[in-house]
């Protein structure tokens, strides 16, 4: 395990060479920024010594006098980004947080321009990275080593699909990965410690709670927290989603078991027989279509969010009409293309469907509504209610999709107002050329 280990960290630890030149890109950021009476201060993993190789946000945040308005904070922080961008000849674009900020690509470099305000008393999410890099930074400095700790458990997040809290992942965010291994002491410990987790883990890493059993009051329905060392009333886990707090203690408890740096590496090129993922596709017996969304770029963390949020108002929809989901998900290109994909253990019914009226305890007039309504059906009592067996309006779940795409309810802001949305079989997505789409196939259908 150690020669291992000590292998991952020589091949995932940045190079001299590689931090001098990330320091010249953030000094030169740094300098521009300045002459807008800003005061500009390096964040995150680079800040703290908790890098990756190869793998670079250079994440700057611009600091503003607590006095100044949230609106002035936004327009000016927005204007300083864009004009720094500019100047350096770096195409940028909007994303958005808590409020707006600036991105870009620099030379392979990820680069965000964030504004924040200058202050303790936090008056924006944001104002609280700032503060998270200090206190890595103090921690850390206590033991040099746990640096490279950091690394491991970044690095295997990575492999295991699980790093990053953005919306596309809804996984692990570096400072999560920094708060693990400080509170457990290493990287291993951490895996441990992770292997034994129950949902609704409770961890406080500086005992800001005096009865750590009241977390889950506080922090009602989620399913990992992790009290933010610098905001004892927030949960650093908040974005863990449960099948991303899942995976990573599976994966925790195979590697202790088998240790192998295909948790680091994974081998993602995996060629992709067609012939037989057709035959498993058939001998499951159920019905896989998707809701085909062709759409402009539209932000990652915009897209995923609603993407998420149009799958759930489909899948209630086909579930109210006692369609039966056996499992579902979603695939994007985040350039133009999305699959809202659906496997459907009953995905054909009768023409016939039972209306259940009022209990025949209740209010008369109730029950005279419902009889007049539906007399012609000759209402008869089921288990103490009126009920009636009426028609059934779709009878196959390509109608009823139809329908749905037509209405739009609850779909994503953005997706909404799409012109291109249609449904296709499970045999028209396996058409595609997208091997990123195949692959994502291959794991959704999975042998019986």
């Amino acid at each position: 395990m150690e020669k291992l280990l000590k292998e991952i960290l020589e091949r995932i630890t940045p190079t001299e060479e590689e931090h001098k030149k990330e320091k010249a890109i953030v000094e030169a950021i740094s300098k521009k920024a300045e002459k807008y009476g800003v005061k500009p201060i390096l964040v995150g993993s680079l800040a703290k010594g908790t890098d990756i190789r190869g793998d670079k946000d250079l994440d700057i945040f611009i600091m503003f006098h607590k006095d100044v308005s949230r609106e002035e904070l936004e327009k000016k922080g927005l204007d300083i980004g864009k004009k720094v961008f500019t100047e350096m000849k770096i195409p940028y674009e909007i994303d958005y947080a808590e409020h707006p900020y600036v991105n870009g690509k620099y030379e392979n470099y990820k680069v965000e321009i964030v504004p924040c305000y200058d202050t303790k008393e936090v008056k924006s999410a944001v104002d609280r990275t700032p503060y998270h890099t200090v206190y890595v930074k103090k921690r850390l400095a206590k033991d040099a080593g746990l640096k490279g700790e950091v690394r491991l458990l970044k690095q295997f997040m990575k492999g295991a699909g699980v790093y990053g809290a953005e919306a596309k992942v809804e996984g692990f965010s570096g400072y999560l990965c920094e708060l693990l291994t400080l509170n457990y002491g290493s990287f291993q410990k951490a895996l441990k410690a992770a292997s034994d987790w129950k949902f609704g883990e409770a961890i406080d890493p500086e005992g800001l709670w005096k009865d750590k059993n009241s977390l889950k009051y506080f922090f009602t329905g989620a399913d990992l927290i992790i009290v933010d060392p610098v905001d004892k009333d927030r949960n650093a886990a908040a974005a863990v989603s449960k099948q991303k707090m899942a995976e990573y203690m599976v994966a925790s408890r195979r590697f202790l078991q088998e240790p192998g740096k295909e948790y680091f590496f994974p081998n993602k090129e995996k060629t992709i027989d067609l012939k037989a993922l057709r035959k498993r596709m058939k001998d499951r017996g159920t019905k896989i279509m998707a809701v085909e969304l062709k759409h402009p770029k539209i932000n990652p963390n915009t897209l995923y969010s609603q993407l998420r949020k149009t799958h759930e108002a489909l899948k209630n929809s086909v579930q109210e009409q006692d369609y039966r989901v056996l499992k579902s998900g979603l695939w994007t290109d985040e350039e133009k293309r999305s699959l809202i994909i659906f496997e459907y253990e009953v995905f054909t019914l009768p023409h016939v469907k039972h209306r259940t009226g009022p209990p025949v305890d209740k209010a008369a007039k109730e029950q005279e509504n419902f009889l007049k309504k539906y007399g012609k059906n000759k209402p008869y009592i089921l288990n103490g209610n009126w009920t009636a067996d009426i028609k059934r309006e779709d009878q196959k779940i390509e109608d009823l999709l139809q329908k749905i795409i037509e209405k739009r309810e609850g779909f994503g802001k953005n997706l909404r107002e799409l012109k291109e949305i249609r449904t296709i079989t499970g045999d028209e997505i396996l058409k595609t050329e997208d091997k990123g789409l195949l692959a994502y196939m291959d794991g959704f259908v999975t042998p019986i």
